[in-house]
């Protein structure tokens, strides 16, 4: 924490320190505004929010802040969910057919404002709806990480119940149980399905954890009410009840615009779903851990640009080192291995694999040589003889020579 301290430049002005973790909202009103003009507009959300995170870095932030007032950032949290409740009900009523008005809200928008969305919906077709459907699914994915923060905080009722809510529009219910209770303890071993190996592809890496990590959730369930003696498949199991809610939003989607309404959403939810395994890829890749050994700062990528629209994620150094800490507390620890930039481009640059080794391929070998202790710097090796890539694996090899 020292390094952390030393970090420390000076108190951020009292309005923006708590304005600038309600910058993610400002991406899930884009969407919404997007949704509802209708025709080619369906794409301004992915396009506009695509943009932002690749050409804007953000700032190195290092700051240190006091906040005497919790609650603002608690209320930004579980405003997350009205944000996402609203975006699907843009996107479900904009799917409906001809005649249809769920809720009176068509008859709504038009009175109070004067503008035909009836006919923007009879206008948007095609193409248009792959933009809409891309756009909510960006959206779900971000919602991802505000249920995340929530889901952390295991004792408190309406965060679990909120973060669930969240987490179960992307049709992610293993989340709350494989994160917390399985990468939490497993980060940078081969038991942990959301921690990409060195040479790991992206997209092979994005199917490999969306699976493996529901079968941890269940693992993970089912051992806990064997333990309580209960049965697997019952109410009581989390999985379980994760489904269903992703299930009560499917249907929601099959009344306002039947079975297209359904396969929109579920496109929408695996796409939020998918753009959230690139964070994973982005924050262990290539890291090593002897599983005996406890989980360190090092075990992570860290970066400090542009962290606070992501509700601090990138300081991920700390929240692995502690996991309880709320995300405004989180420390820079600029001393901890750093990506060169912001997580989300960077998230964006390992969709490109030769963009991504050759950014991340010199992390790797510093991380090596001056993070790693000596029992990992020999499982560093090994991986680097299985990675695929030519400069890790010469590497290895002369060091084993």
């Amino acid at each position: 924490m020292a390094a952390a301290a030393d970090a420390l430049v000076g108190p951020t002005p009292v309005p923006r320190k708590y304005l600038r973790f309600f910058l993610m909202h400002r991406g899930f009103l884009i969407v919404v505004a997007g949704i509802l003009a209708g025709g080619w507009w369906m794409w301004l959300g992915f396009i506009a929010n695509t943009l932002i995170s690749i050409a804007k870095q953000g700032r190195e932030d290092l700051s240190v802040d006091e906040y005497e007032h919790p609650w603002i950032l608690n209320a930004d949290l579980f405003l997350g969910l009205p944000m996402v409740l609203l975006l699907l009900f843009s996107f479900a009523w904009m799917l409906g057919g001809p005649g249809t008005d769920l809720l009176g809200f068509g008859a709504f928008v038009q009175s109070a404002i004067g503008y035909d969305i009836f006919a923007a919906r009879a206008a948007t077709h095609g193409l248009q709806l792959l933009g809409g459907t891309l756009s909510v699914g960006l959206a779900l994915g971000a919602g991802i990480i505000i249920g995340h923060e929530l889901t952390h905080r295991t004792h408190g009722f309406w965060s679990m119940l909120v973060g669930r809510w969240l987490l179960a529009a992307p049709a992610d219910a293993a989340f709350a149980i494989e994160h917390v209770y399985g990468h939490h303890v497993y980060v940078c071993t081969p038991k942990d399905p959301a921690t990409a190996r060195r040479g790991h592809n992206i997209y092979a890496f994005i199917l490999r954890s969306i699976a493996m990590g529901n079968v941890s959730g269940w693992r993970i369930e089912r051992e806990r009410l064997h333990k309580l003696g209960h049965a697997t498949l019952s109410w009581r199991n989390r999985m379980i009840r994760g489904y269903l809610m992703t299930l009560a939003y499917a249907a929601f989607f099959a009344y306002a615009a039947g079975w297209l309404g359904v396969l929109l959403y579920l496109g929408a939810a695996l796409f939020g779903k998918a753009a959230l395994e690139r964070i994973n890829y982005v924050e262990h890749y290539g890291l090593v851990r002897v599983p005996v050994e406890p989980v360190m700062p090092r075990h992570s990528w860290n970066s400090n640009h542009g962290a606070a629209p992501m509700f601090n994620l990138s300081r991920h150094s700390h929240h692995h080192h502690d996991a309880s800490v709320p995300f405004q507390n989180l420390q820079p620890m600029n001393d901890q291995p750093e990506m060169p930039f912001g997580y989300t481009k960077m998230s964006y640059a390992c969709l490109v694999p030769p963009l991504w080794r050759r950014m991340i391929v010199p992390k790797l070998i510093e991380w090596d040589r001056h993070y790693a202790s000596a029992a990992e710097r020999e499982l560093a090796r090994e991986a680097n003889l299985r990675s695929g890539i030519p400069e890790l694996e010469e590497l290895a090899r002369a060091e084993q020579a």
